[in-house]
């Protein structure tokens, strides 16, 4: 009876120390977006900036992820490569919300991609203005959100997909 318990035990922490560890999210510091007033002779440019690192990873340095779109051509869908960095190759997509106010500055998501070696890892996150953006547009039409400071470090869960 006793042997069994011990058994019972040691498989048990076997099990545990087999098992995968746990991530920690990564972590959006600085996230904003800017939209022009869409008057002739001003830049017709929109522009994500984002800025993202890796808890897990202290070797692995924060990354810089930006883009921009017209409006005629919303920049949903392309995969955009982030600054480079030594030991880990950052992506971001940004996609459209499920909301209906879907917008690429007030209303979007987020989905990362880190590769490192062989592995893959992804998470998305959702940003709104109201939830966890803030910011204004002026009277001339020119618009400006970033990530709440409450909200900062922002994090966006990841799992390993390959």
């Amino acid at each position: 009876m006793h042997l069994s318990t011990i058994t019972a035990s040691l498989l048990g922490l076997a099990a545990f120390a087999g098992a995968a560890p746990s991530l920690q999210p990564w972590e959006i510091s600085r996230l904003s977006t800017f939209s022009p007033s869409g008057r002739p002779a001003e830049s017709p440019w929109s522009i994500i900036n984002v800025t993202i690192s890796d808890p897990n990873d202290v070797a692995l340095p924060v990354t810089f992820c930006a883009t921009k779109w017209t409006f005629e051509k919303p920049p949903y869908g392309i995969v955009n490569n982030c600054s480079e960095v030594a030991g880990g190759q950052w992506r971001f997509v940004m996609l459209e919300s499920e909301g209906e106010h879907s917008s690429p500055t007030t209303d979007f998501r987020l989905r990362f991609e880190l590769q490192r070696g062989e592995e893959t890892y992804v998470g998305t996150e959702k940003f709104v203005v109201g939830e966890n953006l803030w910011g204004l547009c002026s009277a001339s039409g020119v618009c400006s959100f970033g990530l709440k400071e409450e909200q900062t470090p922002f994090p966006v869960k990841q799992v390993l997909v390959q």
